[in-house]
């Protein structure tokens, strides 16, 4: 009997530890948004971009936005979480950066950093740029 209460804690205690460790670490395709959870993440951007007064963009260009295909690009550090930053480019050497981190899909007080950015010399930014350049606008939540 004494043998078999150290041996029974033991198990518990490894299955304990077993069942609480997280499965997201396993596999780090989960840890990235899907194809539907990037549309509605573009989607809440267009939407807003649309019907904002604050941002300067022309109506050819704001057209432009509802219609291209932004640049997305993420680095992950977790489970839907990371850097975002969505970029379009537009007329002009104008780039319209749209940034944020942490919960990607958190629908509560999301920061995000919106950015017109004009580049009249070689309209070259690289892709994942997280500068402060620009014109800063908060982006309000879902």
């Amino acid at each position: 009997m004494k043998i078999l209460n150290p041996v029974l804690l033991s198990l518990f205690l490894t299955a304990m530890f077993c069942g609480c460790t997280s499965r997201r670490t396993g596999n780090p395709d989960e840890n990235r948004l899907t194809a539907t959870e990037e549309e509605i993440v573009i989607a809440h951007v267009r939407r807003f971009l649309k019907e904002s007064p604050k941002i300067k963009l022309s109506s050819a260009e704001r057209r432009q936005i509802q219609t291209a295909r932004p640049n997305f690009h993420v680095h992950y550090t977790g489970y839907k979480s990371g850097r975002l930053s969505i970029r379009w480019t537009l007329p002009n050497y104008r780039i319209l950066l749209l940034q944020r981190s942490g919960n990607l899909l958190s629908s509560e007080k999301a920061d995000w950093a919106v950015r017109i950015i004009t580049d009249q010399t070689s309209g070259k930014i690289p892709p994942n740029f997280f500068g402060a350049h620009g014109e800063d606008v908060s982006l309000p939540p879902k």
